[in-house]
């Protein structure tokens, strides 16, 4: 399967010509695209994201952001599992980020690296 890339939210374009994406650069653009999604924002797919609020919200838990982040992958790619995950909040700036590596049963494994603001 192929897809237009997308950089910085926008189609990329070179030379007058879309730029494609597939294979695994597709799948990990579309969980970044997935995990940046707030649950019910897509008037589309209303299933498609994440809780956002379990991740910026009050109260929040390592284990709440790892519940999400798997949540989103898995409406990617239900073959995935999430490994050396990494969540750091900046309780000043009122931001989180997260990082961790997913990899899948054939040793197949993409890190990716999400800031939420």
């Amino acid at each position: 399967m192929k897809g237009f890339k997308i950089v910085g939210g926008d189609v990329s374009i070179s030379d007058g010509d879309i730029n494609m994406v597939e294979a695994t650069e597709l799948e990990i653009q579309t969980m970044k695209t997935v995990l940046q999604t707030n649950k019910g924002e897509d008037v589309f797919d209303d299933t498609e994201g994440i809780n956002l609020r379990q991740i910026l919200g009050k109260g929040v838990t390592e284990d709440m952001v790892k519940t999400q982040i798997r949540s989103g992958v898995n409406q990617v790619n239900s073959d995935y599992t999430i490994e050396d995950f990494d969540f750091n909040v900046n309780n000043a700036a009122r931001a989180a980020s997260v990082k961790f590596i997913a990899k899948k049963p054939n040793g197949t494994s993409v890190s990716i690296r999400n800031s939420y603001d």
